[in-house]
């Protein structure tokens, strides 16, 4: 969301947030709930669609954001503010005590590279993220004058949007690409009046327009365009991900398939093992000791052929081996055919299989409420830790849900859940050292072991976990591992 879009959302919202009282702060992943009675204001900071919108409906499935929440509970709002359409929208809010009231400032950063929620008051200043920007304003849009902007479009009209990402503030690259000196004059008239009927262009990249010709739909306003879009948007990116993720299983599957035609031989193939080793002995007289190869007459077609002989055994020995290679693959066809066909099975399932949707927010109206299979804390890094619930909850998470380069938690010495790191780095990389030691320390809390200090925990990335066939459900056997040792706790 630039900070032209913001403004005029802004605008909207406004006379429905002012003099609320805060109750809570929820989150779910990148999105936040700031909610005041039955309504929420939506804040989502991932970085393909940072945006705010206004729901008349709280939605289920998200956590208190406790640090946040004791701060600013029951403040009310005082009015929104946003300085020179910068993408930066800052909530000020009061709290009146007994003797005394306090101010504070809800900041919500919508800079793509790093959105973050923040907030400030006279003594401290908490971020939910470590990474925040602060950027100089530019000039302000309405402030650019006709003559001016013809002056630089005639010039050069291919440089024009990068001109006025560079000169004015509130643009991102897609408005600033459909604006025209004739157009930015129209939109001075919008932000003054404050009016706009919005376009949504797609979905996934997440785009919006006020000028375009070709778009999806159109919006009475911002705020519906928005709150409609981001449950869009949202569906989209989990398809993506399923279909991604159905691409990959079937690209393994395709793998292990061509294996097994490769050593699924033919008939044909198969007997002429049995009838090389015949020939060798009905010709034992004349192959030599130690000799490497033969060239025999084929009674069955009448050819001459040239049978490969291991030179360190005598040629009856050659021959045991010719019948034995042959009963192998005899005996072995049947069930690399039963394997094959199980595999073209699975992968036809695969591409036929529905997936429902996952982590979408839902509503309190919604009757299909259900619970989450694991616990689930986001790092301040963006690494997402997954807890297991009970002995199949683990099973599932570790062996079902976890990718190979996941790194696995655990307990030494005690029972206690599985745990998951999930790290947003590179492939082929470790994870930091606090993100390790925040993982353990989950681990080690939701143990038995939660009383006690400086415990052991054990990790390794799940390809080096295999399951512990004799064990009870959830046992596990490190192939590799190493140990840190912590205090069990939650992240902040």
């Amino acid at each position: 969301m630039n900070g032209i879009y913001l403004d005029l959302l802004r605008r909207e919202i406004e006379g429905s947030v002012i003099n609320r009282y805060i109750d809570e702060i929820r989150i779910k992943q990148r999105l936040l709930q700031i909610v005041f009675g039955k309504q929420a204001l939506f804040v989502s900071l991932y970085p393909e669609l940072p945006a705010v919108y206004l729901s008349k409906q709280i939605q289920i499935g998200f956590d208190k954001l406790e640090k946040f929440t004791n701060t600013i509970s029951s403040s009310r709002i005082e009015r929104l503010e946003q300085p020179d359409f910068m993408p930066v929208l800052k909530i000020m809010v009061e709290k009146t005590h007994v003797v005394n009231r306090t101010c504070a400032q809800l900041i919500i950063s919508l800079y793509c590279e790093a959105p973050n929620f923040v907030i400030k008051t006279a003594s401290v200043q908490k971020h939910l993220y470590s990474r925040y920007i602060e950027k100089k304003s530019k000039r302000s849009i309405l402030d650019a004058s006709v003559q001016e902007l013809e002056q630089v479009y005639k010039k050069q009209p291919s440089k024009f949007p990068a001109y006025l990402l560079k000169e004015f503030e509130g643009l991102d690259k897609y408005l600033a690409g459909e604006l025209t000196p004739v157009r930015i004059t129209h939109l001075q008239k919008i932000l003054k009046r404050g009016k706009v009927k919005p376009r949504m262009v797609s979905v996934s990249p997440f785009r919006l327009s006020l000028f375009a010709d070709k778009y999806l739909k159109e919006y009475s306003s911002l705020n519906l365009l928005f709150e409609d879009g981001f449950k869009q948007f949202l569906e989209t990116k989990i398809k993506e991900s399923i279909a991604a993720r159905k691409a990959v299983s079937i690209k393994n599957i395709e793998r292990q398939l061509a294996r097994l035609q490769q050593k699924a031989l033919s008939n044909k193939e198969i007997e002429s093992h049995r009838i090389i080793g015949e020939l060798i002995l009905a010709n034992l007289t004349k192959i030599k000791k130690g000799a490497r190869h033969t060239c025999v007459q084929n009674p069955y077609d009448n050819k001459e052929i040239v049978i490969a002989l291991d030179p360190q055994i005598t040629a009856q020995e050659n021959a045991q081996h010719y019948f034995s290679k042959y009963k192998k693959l005899k005996r072995g066809l049947p069930k690399i055919q039963k394997k094959i066909k199980q595999l073209k099975q699975k992968i036809t399932e695969t591409k036929d299989v529905s997936f429902k949707l996952p982590d979408l927010p839902r509503t309190q109206r919604e009757k299909d409420k259900k619970t989450e299979p694991f616990h689930t804390f986001e790092l301040a890094s963006g690494a997402v830790v997954y807890v297991g619930k009970h002995a199949r909850s683990n099973q599932e998470l570790t062996f079902a849900f976890a990718r190979p380069n996941d790194y696995f938690f655990h307990i030494r010495n005690y029972e206690g859940a599985h745990v998951i790191l999930r790290a947003k780095i590179p492939r082929g990389q470790r994870p930091n050292k606090r993100d390790l030691e925040n993982a353990a320390s989950i681990a080690a809390y939701f143990s038995k072991a939660k009383k006690q200090t400086n415990t052991p925990v054990s990790y390794t990335q799940r390809k080096y976990l295999k399951r512990n066939r004799k064990g009870k459900l959830g046992s596990v056997i490190f192939m590799r591992e190493e140990v840190v040792f912590v205090n069990p706790k939650l992240p902040e």
